[in-house]
């Protein structure tokens, strides 16, 4: 039988959630739900090409069980309304059209649930010319104007690299859905929260925008250096590819980098002053360059941050695997994955009262959990579950229970 109810608990255990989204930014909003301890019912259709839970899968979708069932289907729909009307939130990320079609919109749910909390995520918002233009968080961030803020000059805009839109909306759509169900304690009532792709990247570049429409202000493209920050750059050290970030944040830290480096050519009064240090720019960097080039990234992170100078070392994600400060905070989980051992994976950063990480579990295979919904939740009997499966409305995971837990 299906968990319905995480044994670690969790502030958000009494939430039940539906969840239609799918590639990042819908999965990583949903995951930080089912962290917290709501109920997370994944539903996928049972034609998806890949069965048993992948470690893309384990990134996006713990703690969150799995039906397969096709909404495409009378009966399939029929099943998805049931479930909305026992359910707190929905929540998606297809084009507008698709829930549309399969008459699955939002009045259509609220329909069987007056109280459910919708959340839509699409490319560009539910209506408007580019509604039904499908999007990622790499074209999510261009529309967004990221690229022209970034880059080492204004020759040709330069992409984040991340697909920054993706866990930006993400986060936004936890934050909203969070509003909208605490508003919904207080005064009752549903509601439909449109949370467009787009919308993340721009909501969190505003100032760029209102400093364009009233001013005409462009920002000068210029590297890792910032108006009001100096040094601020990347500096390679020993090593293959290795690298220290330093961020001067006051007239204070730069005494304190200075004192560290002994370095008479940063001992010049005028560099003393944000504005001399800006004029003197290059000058400094080349000094920072020449002092890290044989240095250690990471000795030399903990000898900065020791002085009182903002300092990290720029790491890859097998270098993060190892970092001292998320290993002494215990951030990562390891998961048992089926067929290819444990692997580690990253935990949850926001704090709060989450479920106690022993107590999570790597994604569930395709179906896994249909029959335990179907049976336990919806109530309903072999036969008919039987005649479901055999109409290809519904898809059951056949094999032995697995070893799930984190630690």
């Amino acid at each position: 039988m299906s968990e319905f109810k995480h044994n670690g608990g969790g502030s958000l255990s009494d939430l039940r959630v539906l969840d239609l989204t799918r590639v990042w930014a819908g999965p990583l909003a949903t995951r930080i739900l089912g962290d917290f301890g709501a109920q997370i019912i994944r539903i996928v259709d049972p034609r998806a090409l890949v069965p048993r839970a992948s470690g893309y899968d384990n990134k996006l979708s713990r703690n969150k069980l799995n039906v397969a069932l096709r909404l495409d289907k009378d009966d399939g729909r029929r099943i998805f309304l049931e479930l909305a009307s026992i359910s707190d939130v929905v929540i998606e990320n297809f084009r507008p059209r698709v829930m549309r079609n399969l008459r699955l919109a939002y009045d259509e749910i609220r329909a069987v649930n007056p109280e459910i909390v919708m959340c839509s995520m699409p490319g560009f918002g539910l209506e408007g010319p580019y509604a039904e233009y499908p999007a990622y968080g790499t074209t999510a961030e261009a529309l967004a104007g990221m690229p022209w803020l970034i880059g080492y000059n204004s020759s040709e805009p330069m992409p984040t690299g991340i697909a920054y839109g993706d866990p930006i909306s993400g986060l936004h759509a936890v934050g909203v859905l969070l509003a909208a169900l605490r508003k919904k304690s207080a005064a009752g009532g549903g509601q439909l929260i449109d949370v467009a792709l787009v919308a993340g990247p721009a909501a969190t570049t505003g100032e760029f925008f209102l400093a364009n429409s009233s001013t005409g202000y462009e920002p000068k493209i210029d590297g890792n250096r910032q108006p009001h920050q100096a040094p601020h750059s990347a500096y390679k050290a020993a090593g293959e590819d290795n690298w220290i970030a330093i961020a001067v944040t006051s007239d204070e830290e730069w005494a304190a980098l200075c004192s560290v480096v002994d370095n008479d050519r940063l001992c010049d009064p005028h560099m003393a002053t944000l504005d001399g240090r800006k004029r003197r720019e290059n000058l400094i960097d080349d000094v920072i360059s020449d002092w890290v080039k044989d240095r250690d990234a990471e000795a030399l992170t903990a000898l900065l941050q020791d002085a009182g100078v903002p300092a990290g070392r720029v790491v890859n994600s097998r270098q993060l695997l190892a970092d001292r400060h998320l290993a002494a905070r215990e951030f990562f989980v390891e998961f048992d994955e089926p067929g290819h051992g444990p692997k580690p994976y990253e935990g949850q950063s926001i704090p709060g009262n989450y479920v106690d990480k022993a107590d999570w579990r790597h994604a569930h295979r395709l179906g896994q959990d249909t029959l335990s919904v179907l049976t336990d939740l919806l109530g309903y009997s072999d036969d008919e579950c039987e005649a479901l499966e055999s109409e290809g409305t519904v898809g059951f995971d056949d094999e032995p229970p697995e070893s799930t837990g984190g630690g």
